[in-house]
């Protein structure tokens, strides 16, 4: 798909994105359909609605944007996925995008490049779909966009921006929708490698005896049930030492059976998207590396299939991590944090001053926030900065939090801690304080867990059905914001 600037008057349609309370805004053409009330969504928060033009005219669609308050930039990126993704439907090979009913309502005085890079990123990912495995998957027109806009550097700026972190989102989204035929461990490992082989990232791989020798326990235990053997990747991206150390870490369990506590569901397919964590830090580490953001990074991803293979994890046993805490396993589909504590210990051991760790750790966290809202806990500043980053993006994060109270739930007979709660209740918060327990005192640190924004069941908006992508724009935009913070400290 190609984008560039222009009203080119060739297009064969025109998309125009109308507020509902603002519908005088519309050029005149349309008033007149307007003053008839044909139909009534038009403007609404979703709504599409085609207007279709005599002989060799052109074709109007109107994008709804909603009601002019609460407008922000997530609802452009929303409006503009819904665009793309009628467009591709009525298999339009060019269109032109046209802000006239945003400015002529003095809406928008002078459109704002975040707009600009907001409306070229839901496009990209709105008209996305995982097709890679159907024998006849269809054909997509090669849709040429313009922009009716001013050509101007920081315009040119704007869309490259969009398109870096669009197509940075649609790589995690691949990784997610992978079946686990097609992406195991080592697989994730390769696709990694492969995807900043020419780039300053440096790339540590851990495997067999390596993991060994770094004493990841609960990836070892985790991994050793299934026939593809597990692997820990650390990455280090660092153009500017001044900058403190961050680790993001991201949960990168392949698939998740349960393990010896096999899951009973009629439908395990979702369970690929158990690593959704590890595209998250993935992605938004792609983002970085490719807008030139200055950041010292780390993303550390432990990786495993969780199965019942002859050796697997039984329940019952007891894991010695390498901070000397022994922790009981209660059952073996509770695995994410068993691995995201050694990532963690692994954290303060690199030199890291925070860390952010990302994963599908509970069912519960979907049950309590659904799948617009995920749960944070941790550092009251990192997670204020976080959501504050996630916003414009409509990645939404609510702080949780970590009670102390609730530690108890967490005791062993026979080992320091249990990894899950004896007691019924807290399904959310006692994972956060399992992991709380490896992290070092020094350690700033933050808990997302994302389960119930993973994946969309529909298409709408910037999304897609399958993997979403969750969580890469807002860890990127956290790291770029405090790249520009430090900047302005260092020039004063």
């Amino acid at each position: 798909m190609n984008i560039d600037f222009g009203s080119n008057i060739l297009s064969e349609t025109i998309i125009i994105p109308v507020f509902e309370d603002r519908l005088d805004a519309l050029p005149d053409v349309l008033q007149s359909f307007r003053a008839l009330k044909l139909v009534s969504s038009i403007g609404t928060r979703h709504a599409v609605n085609w207007f279709y033009g005599r002989n060799d005219e052109h074709d109007f669609l109107i994008v709804g944007l909603g009601k002019t308050d609460g407008f922000n930039e997530a609802i452009i990126r929303e409006a503009a996925g819904n665009a793309g993704r009628s467009i591709w439907q009525e298999r339009r090979q060019s269109a032109v995008v046209s802000f006239e009913a945003l400015i002529r309502g003095d809406l928008v005085k002078q459109l704002d490049t975040d707009l600009i890079s907001g409306w070229v990123e839901g496009w990209k990912l709105g008209t996305y779909s995982f097709t890679k495995y159907k024998s006849k998957p269809g054909e997509k027109m090669a849709t040429h966009l313009y922009l009716n806009v001013h050509e101007t550097e920081d315009n040119h700026q704007a869309i490259q921006l969009g398109n870096i972190r669009a197509e940075s989102v649609i790589w995690a989204r691949e990784l997610t929708n992978e079946p686990p035929n097609g992406l195991r461990p080592r697989m994730l490992a390769e696709r990694v490698a492969e995807r900043f082989a020419e780039t300053q990232v440096q790339i540590k791989l851990y495997e067999g005896a390596g993991l060994d020798e770094q004493q990841f326990a609960g990836l070892t235990a985790v991994g050793r049930g299934s026939s593809h053997s597990p692997v820990f990747i650390e990455l280090r991206y660092c153009t500017d030492a001044s900058l403190p150390l961050t680790a993001l870490i991201g949960k990168g369990i392949t698939f998740d059976t349960g393990g010896i506590s096999l899951k009973r569901d009629y439908d395990l397919s979702e369970m690929r998207m158990d690593m959704a964590g590890a595209a998250a830090v993935l992605g938004a580490l792609d983002i970085i590396v490719n807008s030139g953001t200055a950041a010292n990074v780390a993303v550390l991803i432990p990786v495993a299939e969780n199965c019942p293979f002859y050796d697997a994890l039984l329940p019952g046993e007891t894991i010695r991590y390498a901070n000397g805490l022994t922790v009981q396993v209660c059952n073996t589909d509770a695995e994410g944090r068993l691995i995201l504590a050694d990532a963690l210990i692994h954290a303060h051991t690199i030199g890291a001053s925070e860390a952010i760790n990302v994963a599908t750790l509970t069912n519960s966290v979907a049950h309590a926030f659904g799948s617009k809202i995920v749960a944070a806990f941790g550092d009251d500043a990192i997670t204020a900065a976080l959501k504050a980053s996630g916003a414009p993006f409509g990645e939404k994060l609510w702080q949780m939090p970590l009670e102390l109270e609730y530690e108890s739930y967490l005791d062993s007979d026979y080992a320091d801690i249990s990894h899950i709660s004896n007691v019924p209740g807290a399904r959310v918060i006692t994972p956060a304080l399992f992991l709380h327990k490896f992290v070092d005192a020094s350690l700033k640190w933050v808990h997302i867990d994302m389960n119930g924004a993973k994946s969309a069941s529909s298409a709408k908006g910037e999304h897609a059905v399958g993997a979403t992508g969750f969580g890469v724009r807002m860890l990127a935009a956290y790291l770029m914001d405090r790249a520009v913070l430090r900047m302005e400290e260092t020039n004063k």
